[in-house]
């Protein structure tokens, strides 16, 4: 997957060659993959389980071939996961930008209409106005666009961002990572230099796989700037780590 860079102007460049000759910015994911968060070891832990479960063992198979096997069955499962994260993802912007735009409501697939009612239904009780969807703001250093801001129904303005995950009989609670509040907290950096003084960062956790659809809209409890600082110390790591500052002059 190719990393993303950004102009002021807010042109997205791909790749870190190419953003070197034009001293682009990186995205807040960009640097966010420095770390390999607590959620996505585990999420492959259980890809692995389920894999080496389901992928009956031929006879005539070596222990490489069997490896292979089960390889290729957690990447396609794992692939299925992501495309169905990413069209609900695609949907809740659309939606937020029908909200802006105050045109007709997105189409809603059959097998996304759960998870879109039930976020529906947090957005209708909890958000005032959308302000936001989609916009590239530029933090100090770096840039990326910002998945939702808005206005909530009892004043404050939030960063917002869903999240899809998982649930199981096992598994009955939203795990909320740390990384997620880095990248809220960078998103928040940018919206400030905007114009915007939003006061608290959400994520939004909504399940997916069997069973009723569960929501939880997750407010970090520390101040958004706690959180923005978090991440500026990672992105001076990142750029010690790739022997690049995009604020020095081009030679």
């Amino acid at each position: 997957m190719s990393s993303h860079y950004y102009l002021p102007d807010g042109t997205l460049v791909e790749g870190l060659r190419a953003a070197r000759k034009v001293n682009a910015v990186p995205s807040p994911s960009t640097v966010l993959g420095l770390i390999k968060g607590e959620g996505l070891i585990q999420y492959f832990k259980r890809q692995m389980f389920e894999a080496t479960a389901t992928t009956p063992r031929r006879p005539e198979w070596t222990d490489d071939e069997y490896y292979e096997a089960v390889i290729k069955w957690a990447e396609e499962h794992a692939q299925t996961a992501r495309d169905k994260g990413g069209d609900f993802h695609s949907l809740v912007q659309a939606f937020h930008k029908s909200c802006i735009m105050q045109g007709p409501r997105p189409f809603v697939p059959p097998d996304l209409s759960g998870q879109y009612d039930a976020y529906l239904a947090w957005y209708e009780n909890a958000v005032e106005k959308t302000l936001l969807v989609e916009e590239v703001v530029m933090g100090k250093g770096y840039g990326g666009r910002v998945d939702h801001v808005c206005r909530l129904k009892d004043g404050r303005l939030a960063v917002c961002d869903p999240k899809t995950q998982g649930l199981s009989a096992k598994k009955k609670k939203f795990s909320c990572y740390t990384n997620w509040a880095l990248q809220l907290g960078a998103y928040w950096g940018g919206t400030w230099i905007a114009g915007l003084q939003p006061d608290v960062l959400i994520s939004i956790c909504v399940s997916s796989g069997d069973g009723p659809v569960q929501l939880e809209a997750y407010e970090w409890p520390k101040d958004p700037d706690y959180y923005h600082q978090l991440f500026l110390g990672l992105l001076a790591i990142w750029r010690e780590e790739n022997n690049y500052d995009p604020e020095k002059p081009l030679l």
